[in-house]
């Protein structure tokens, strides 16, 4: 993981958040390989207790996904937004 990583805060093992301006100029100093990231935009943000009052009127679909699943797109230079897709698609059902 990336925990090292001034700015980024660890959400599961191996999966990291922030910490973006950071690796970016590693990257321009190529002494980071972008492969071993995934770079996204944007972001979410709720008030004290907005995301659990979502979270149980079905507003949002909590998912359990390895840092691998979530970061085989970055590995090959493939990745084309379609993640949450992915994810809901392994998740079956009435996802």
């Amino acid at each position: 993981g990336f925990g090292g990583v001034e700015g980024s805060k660890k959400v599961s093992p191996g999966v990291f958040v922030g910490g973006s301006k950071e690796l970016m100029n590693e990257v321009r100093m190529n002494l980071f390989n972008p492969t071993e990231a995934l770079f996204v935009k944007g972001h979410a943000a709720w008030i004290p207790n907005q995301l659990t009052r979502e979270l149980r009127r079905g507003v949002w679909y909590p998912a359990s996904v390895s840092a691998g699943f979530i970061l085989h797109h970055a590995q090959d230079g493939s990745y084309n937004g379609n993640l949450w897709y992915d994810i809901m698609s392994c998740m079956g059902g009435r996802y």
